[in-house]
């Protein structure tokens, strides 16, 4: 009977090569599979991509004052850990309002960065915009908007609010930053607590027309 040659003598056979092939191909395999799992394990373990926003962005440099156009802003996504607070995210809502600072290409477009359309804008829950006249109209030349002020009776007396902040000044003249119809000459807008704004409306020691009241810058 003829003996039949194994297949692949080279490895499969009895010689010292053959046995020294084995083992290198052994090796071989022992190191594809190990490639093979860590790939595996590689793919198991990837995190998922992170979730993501839109965010309206500025598409190239906008001045400072600027009214902005649908041609100077557009929506990206982005991170939603890398949002910024207040990020609009609409093209609507920005076109036509005037940026109040510089903004880069590619910088996100905040609700802090456009000039309000109103004073009143933005007040916070549980807040109201209260105009009142300044019972010394010169301490308007003193105050800003942002300033934390506090109100006192224009006669004296305690303090009606010592949470205010100030949102506008009316300009010198006798304008006033709201239509409020034969009130005083010169006033401030107010941001207050409804609270505190009931105590200046009902304790201002007026007893007809305009809130006529003393305001007081605070420090710090």
């Amino acid at each position: 009977m003829t003996e039949r040659t194994p297949p692949f003598p080279g490895v499969t056979g009895r010689g010292r090569r053959a046995r020294w092939r084995r083992s290198v191909l052994r090796r071989v395999v022992a190191a594809l599979c190990l490639a093979g799992a860590a790939v595996a394990g590689l793919q198991v373990v990837r995190p998922p991509p992170p979730p993501t926003a839109e965010v309206l962005v500025a598409s190239g440099p906008v001045p400072a004052g600027a009214v902005l156009t649908a041609a100077d802003v557009e929506v990206v996504r982005v991170p939603v850990v890398a949002r910024q607070p207040g990020a609009l995210d609409a093209v609507g809502s920005a076109v036509g309002r005037r940026s109040a600072s510089s903004l880069a290409a590619g910088e996100a477009v905040t609700r802090t960065r456009l000039v309000p359309r109103t004073a009143a804008e933005g007040l916070a829950a549980g807040s109201v915009a209260l105009h009142v006249g300044l019972a010394d109209p010169a301490a308007a030349d003193v105050l800003a908007p942002g300033q934390q002020v506090a109100v006192f009776p224009a006669p004296g007396g305690p303090v009606l609010a010592r949470d205010a902040t100030v949102l506008a000044v009316d300009p010198p003249g006798g304008a006033s930053v709201v239509d409020i119809g034969g009130g005083p000459p010169r006033g401030v807008l107010l941001a207050l607590p409804s609270g505190s704004a009931e105590r200046v409306l009902a304790g201002h020691g007026g007893t007809d027309g305009g809130v006529s009241v003393t305001v007081v810058a605070r420090g710090g």
